[in-house]
């Protein structure tokens, strides 16, 4: 009888200590969602109400795919990527071509096709179980079937551009929204094998860019500190060269400036990576020469760095053990 118990006990104390892990990770998931949505409903000016919905959709969409369909991490971190991707669509979709659809009229169709299709997820749950657990299991053998929904989707978003030349009411036009996404909303239910495949072959991109990321880290680090000493030490030198000579080195806007350390650190940074704004500019040989050998040095250092990153992201990234010679072995080892 302890036999049993114990292996009872041992089992359930695993699955906890799985269930507790993947609480850690999804929690991760689930503010990196909110947090994205929330920027995006900031940023496009939405109102509290607007930004409160957007966050529930996401939050239950998102609570939703994790007890039923626990996947880990990237996998929800696709998913989250998907509903700031949706929200930032729509808000151009609604603006563009409804921007008299009253809110109420907003609102429901924002939710529509995200309850849709968390509505055909629930019903159909065990066949895109199965069919997300087979595709977790094996390579990216073929992408997924994109032309039944998302050209279908673009179709009726292209189509709803001649309305705004019609002058419809703020009424008619909230109605044509909410039809427009109702349309939208069917060719996702209809092909959603499809769009849960796009999001589970996005999680498995996200894993494969992450274990590179790892073995990146550092050569990408030791090269942000070789860039970044660059920057500085030019920055230190046009500092010391304006300062050093009665005659200003540097021009604001065509007027002669006299340079801080900030604006030389921002000279150097815009000319090491040659974006050149041409608000601060060099005016005597010096500066420029300067200048001309930094964009040198950044180009070099790019390059070297760019060499190093791709190197170590290659088979040759690994450290192979040095090889053990069989006469230092025992002899009966060897």
């Amino acid at each position: 009888m302890k036999a049993p118990l114990t292996k009872r006990i041992s089992s359930w104390d695993r699955l906890r200590n799985r269930r507790a892990a993947l609480d850690v990770h999804w929690l991760r998931s689930i503010v990196f969602t909110v947090g994205l949505v929330g920027l995006v409903a900031v940023a496009t000016g939405a109102d509290w109400v607007v930004t409160l919905v957007s966050l529930t959709v996401s939050t239950i969409g998102f609570g939703f795919f994790y007890v039923v369909f626990p996947g880990g991490a990237h996998f929800g971190m696709a998913l989250a990527n998907f509903l700031a991707i949706y929200a930032c669509m729509f808000e151009f979709f609604r603006v563009a071509n409804f921007p008299l659809a009253s809110r109420d009229f907003m609102l429901a169709a924002l939710a529509l096709p995200v309850v849709g299709f968390l509505t055909i997820c629930f019903v159909r749950r065990r066949s895109l179980y199965r069919l997300i657990r087979a595709r977790q299991l094996r390579e990216l053998e073929r992408l997924p079937a994109l032309s039944r929904w998302l050209f279908a989707t673009m179709a009726v978003g292209a189509a709803s551009f001649a309305l705004p030349d019609q002058n419809l009411a703020p009424q008619a036009q909230g109605l044509a929204l909410l039809a427009s996404m109702a349309l939208i909303t069917l060719f996702v239910v209809v092909s959603v094998h499809d769009v849960v495949l796009v999001v589970v072959d996005v999680a498995i991109a996200f894993e494969s860019v992450a274990a590179r990321l790892d073995r990146l880290l550092m050569p990408m680090l030791a090269f942000l500190t070789f860039y970044g000493l660059l920057i500085v030490v030019f920055a230190c030198l046009y500092r010391i060269a304006d300062l050093t000579t009665p005659v200003p080195q540097f021009t604001l806007h065509g007027t002669p400036y006299q340079v801080r350390f900030v604006d030389t650190l921002y000279y150097s940074v815009v000319t090491i990576t040659t974006v050149g704004y041409g608000d601060l500019s060099p005016t005597t040989l010096l500066v420029r020469a300067l200048t001309g050998m930094e964009v040198v040095c950044g180009i070099l250092m790019l390059l070297f760095g760019f060499n190093e990153i791709m190197r170590n992201a290659g088979p040759d990234s690994q450290i192979l053990e040095p090889p053990v010679r069989r006469h230092n072995l025992p002899r009966d080892l060897a």
